[in-house]
């Protein structure tokens, strides 16, 4: 019975310091030591706190300045972008190899062909351009797979993707294209206004050079996965470049013709 009356007597006195402690604007002073309250706020970072923001910002990424050696590949839409992007080349000092492969697709260029491209043209960096000629299948899992195939071949070599105009939703070519290449690595060109030709596809030279410009502005920028310096150019834009490949879905394509910076 004591024992619980010793307990019960304890727990009062405990409960009355805990009162006392939380009454107190500081705190109190107990066997000479004064326990001190803590601001649990003024431990956690404060908002305008900016030495904290810039642990928390992911640091951005620089623009790579340094010469490129572009290979852009793709479908027949890459002839009419590749013109704008060889005068961009030509501005920033770097070097464009261009393929267009009429009616191709990630199927055609997951194969030997590309093989055969990067090892001639030796990149520094590979852009794709394709997807118009199956916007419309539905055998994304065959897709897929393909996309991955050309991603491997490209190996390390910084690469993206643009994707293809399409003013029609489609069966999931571009969700596709997204996927592997991600976020950062995939343009979607879906929301681009261009003037085209009159099968209402693929752009006039007018709307290659606005869809283009698009891209770069995007290539330069910390949405793309591995910007770069690009100079808009200036002047009349090209319309012939020697080292553009033109090839049919029938052809081999085993020629590079010599490039020009």
């Amino acid at each position: 019975m004591k024992s619980q009356i010793k307990i019960l007597i304890l727990f009062l006195v405990t409960f009355s310091a805990l009162f006392f402690y939380a009454q107190s604007p500081t705190g109190i002073t107990f066997a000479h030591q004064l326990l001190k309250k803590v601001d649990l706020e003024s431990l956690m970072p404060q908002k305008n706190d900016s030495t904290m923001m810039e642990m928390i910002v992911e640091e951005k990424i620089q623009p790579d300045s340094t010469s490129q050696r572009f290979l852009f590949v793709g479908d027949s839409m890459v002839e009419p972008l590749a013109y704008r992007f060889y005068d961009y080349c030509k501005q920033s000092g770097d070097t464009m190899y261009a393929v267009t492969w009429y009616g191709s697709t990630t199927m055609a260029w997951s194969g030997e062909t590309l093989d055969y491209f990067m090892d001639q043209a030796k990149p520094t960096y590979v852009i794709f351009c394709m997807g118009s000629n199956e916007l419309y299948s539905k055998n994304l899992k065959t897709i897929n797979e393909c996309l991955l195939k050309m991603k491997e071949k490209v190996g390390e070599c910084p690469c993206i993707f643009i994707g293809p105009p399409n003013i029609k939703p489609d069966e999931g070519l571009n969700d596709e294209i997204a996927k592997v290449f991600g976020k950062k690595g995939y343009f979607d060109s879906r929301n681009i206004e261009m003037e085209r030709r009159s099968d209402h596809l693929h752009p006039t030279n007018v709307g290659a050079r606005t869809w283009m410009d698009e891209v770069a502005e995007w290539m330069t920028s910390d949405s793309c996965v591995h910007p770069l310096v690009l100079n808009k150019p200036d002047g009349d834009p090209s319309y012939r470049i020697e080292h553009i490949e033109v090839m049919k879905v029938k052809d081999k394509g085993r020629k590079l013709n010599r490039p020009r910076s």
